[in-house]
């Protein structure tokens, strides 16, 4: 007969084992939490080895850094003192084996197993061991925990020291990320204060139209290098599945400032090329409709942080193909839809459509719902430089590079941009391509 009384040995060891599994759990997600809040290697070394002793049982604990050819035993906490702060050969110790393996290793008796050192184990308490890699891929050290006994290492313990160095690992990776940030953070404000003085310059020189190409380009190559740089950081980071929600927003506003940088000195440059006759579409057939979606995803972000929406109707699949220059075109298209997210108010939308006039032509229609462009002033919209601001009218002054660009790259396609009325209300601006 079964006992299910309280006092029935089989129920009471489950109770118990439940308990304990409960207790590895919340020990875990509390080693993982100081490991991300860890701000240098050595207290993630620290809370990793003290953990790594606890979760286990074990009389000493170890976390051994690979430089090189070489084992550093980097930290350890132990009953007695270890190997901490020597380097061994990789080949010669159970950590450089468990690294170059990328496997764990197991010993229940040290004098039985052959990778064992005994010389070196011999004046410790060691009698045996686990010991696991830490990061799989590319190892970056091992953990290990030692006992002053012979025994049977559970499948449970290396479970537990394994998952403590995966988050150990991903603590390191996050050190590695946070420096980057920290970099291209300092890298963003010397370029924002660099761009603030160019501003100044640029806007001196363009007050009396005396802005030369040569100046144009060096201007533009020294926005480009350090504006690149800043998008490739911003993209890795924003990859990362476990980003906060926080620091993603921040991130993405990061990713569209050296965007608008990069397109900025983009325009700058083509649209001196093209006055030298250099600027020359590469045609390709492409899809405007996917080009649609890309400009959208790109400044989605941009549009969020002023609580605007992107709508799009990019026309019947492949029904809206062109032969153009998908570079040139996606800039053409970017820089319009920013315009009509600058000029448009909070919660407004900004519309982009995609469609085909007839068998020769096909049209993009980018609208806001701003305030609109004066009729006095659309003579002059797509002038070099032109600065359209309107007091009172809700219009931004705008750069004044973005629009000539727009003009002169839909015009070497072949092509005419206008702008008028939107349906309703704010500005429409009208890119007709030979399709």
């Amino acid at each position: 007969m079964n006992s299910n009384g309280p006092d029935d040995p089989a129920r009471s060891g489950g109770q118990e084992l439940s308990l304990r599994e409960n207790h590895d759990a919340e020990r875990i997600l509390c080693a993982a939490q100081d490991l991300w809040r860890a701000r240098d290697l050595q207290s993630i070394l620290q809370i990793a080895s003290r953990a790594a002793r606890e979760l286990t049982g074990a009389d000493g604990a170890s976390f051994v850094l690979r430089e090189g050819e070489l084992c550093h035993y980097a930290q350890e906490d132990a009953i007695s003192s270890l190997w901490q702060g020597r380097r061994f050969p990789m080949s010669s110790c159970v950590s450089g084996w468990v690294m170059e393996n990328r496997s764990p290793a197991v010993v229940d008796d040290i004098a039985l197993d052959p990778r064992i050192p005994i010389d070196v184990y011999r004046p410790t308490f060691v009698r045996s061991m686990a010991m696991v890699p830490v990061h799989a891929r590319a190892p970056l050290g091992a953990l290990g925990s030692y006992w002053g006994t012979s025994r049977a290492i559970t499948a449970r313990e290396l479970a537990l020291l394994q998952a403590l160095a995966d988050g150990a690992a991903l603590a390191m990776e996050n050190l590695v990320l946070r420096d980057d940030a920290e970099r291209a953070q300092a890298r963003m404000s010397e370029l924002e204060a660099a761009s603030c003085e160019l501003a100044e310059r640029y806007q001196a020189l363009t007050d009396g139209q005396r802005q030369s190409d040569a100046l144009n380009e060096l201007l533009a190559h020294d926005l480009r290098s350090p504006a690149a740089g800043i998008m490739l950081v911003a993209r890795s980071r924003l990859r990362d599945p476990d980003i906060p929600e926080r620091e993603q927003h921040r991130w993405s506003k990061v990713l569209c400032s050296a965007e608008l940088i990069q397109r900025t000195a983009m325009n700058l440059l083509d649209t001196s090329s093209r006055e030298m006759g250099a600027l020359v579409p590469r045609l390709e057939e492409i899809d405007l409709a996917v080009l649609l979606e890309e400009v959208a995803e790109i400044l989605e972000p941009h549009a969020a942080s002023r609580r605007q929406r992107i709508e799009l109707r990019p026309g019947a699949p492949g029904g809206c193909r062109i032969r153009a220059d998908g570079d040139l075109l996606r800039r053409v298209l970017q820089n319009l839809v920013d315009n009509a997210i600058r000029h448009g108010p909070a919660r407004s939308a900004v519309h982009v459509e995609a469609r085909r006039r007839d068998a020769r032509w096909v049209e993009v229609v980018v609208r806001d719902e701003g305030p609109g462009v004066p009729v006095h002033l659309r003579d002059h919209i797509f002038d070099r430089y032109a600065r359209l601001g309107v007091q009172g009218a809700g219009l931004s002054a705008g750069r004044g590079l973005g629009l000539t660009f727009c003009k002169l790259a839909v015009e070497a396609h072949g092509g005419t941009i206008e702008v008028r009325d939107g349906e309703g209300r704010g500005s429409c601006f009208c890119v007709l391509l030979p399709g």
